[in-house]
């Protein structure tokens, strides 16, 4: 796994995910890594670091992955060649903040393990979506552990309800491909 950037590390560029798939994590105070976000492909990595002017989480690549740079310095020079790029960054921008409204929604007032994975697995294969070209597939690359971290659940906890949602036919499990067999289902057991 290679890391993209370090947190607390000095801003020098965004990033656009081309594929693969990157886990951000922050480092508590007693040294354990706290994963706190996920990015797929067509999404940004480092763009918060715009206002901060350093990097707020450490960005890991998972498996095979890939970016495209923008660095900050060229930004400014580019915006004003090449206008139409500036406005498509923005766009691209106000997208990830919508989705990052969007994700954290999902998420808050969740009480109930099934409610934070059901939304997780609904949040993950429709952010996938055009790149996957499946509104109920994703092959996921991030481990049982990190996803576990990531929930706020133990690992234990979220084998047992992948293998409980397996059985009650809400998903399918083939190695790292998910499938949503019952995304309605799923929906009113995140209250979406």
């Amino acid at each position: 796994n290679a890391i993209l950037f370090e947190e607390k590390s000095a801003l020098t560029a965004i990033f656009a995910v081309c594929s693969g798939v990157f886990k951000l994590c922050k480092t508590n105070d007693d040294g354990s890594e706290n994963i706190v976000g996920l990015r797929f492909p067509g999404e940004l990595i480092g763009e918060d670091a715009l206002f901060l002017k350093t990097y707020n989480y450490t960005a890991i690549a998972i498996g095979d992955s890939s970016v495209c740079a923008v660095r900050v310095d060229q930004m400014t020079s580019c915006g004003q060649l090449v206008p139409e790029l500036q406005q498509n960054l923005i766009n691209l921008l106000n997208k990830q903040s919508y989705l990052h409204h969007v994700t954290t929604q999902a998420y808050i007032g969740k009480k109930s393990a099934e409610s934070l994975l059901a939304a997780f697995l609904l949040n993950i294969v429709d952010r996938n979506a055009a790149h996957s070209g499946s509104d109920s597939q994703i092959n996921l690359m991030i481990s049982r552990h990190d996803i576990a971290n990531f929930l706020g659940l133990r690992r234990e906890t979220l084998s047992r309800l992948l293998t409980r949602f397996q059985k009650e036919h809400l998903i399918f499990m083939e190695g790292k491909l998910i499938s949503l067999l019952a995304k309605d289902n799923l929906k009113k057991l995140a209250n979406i």
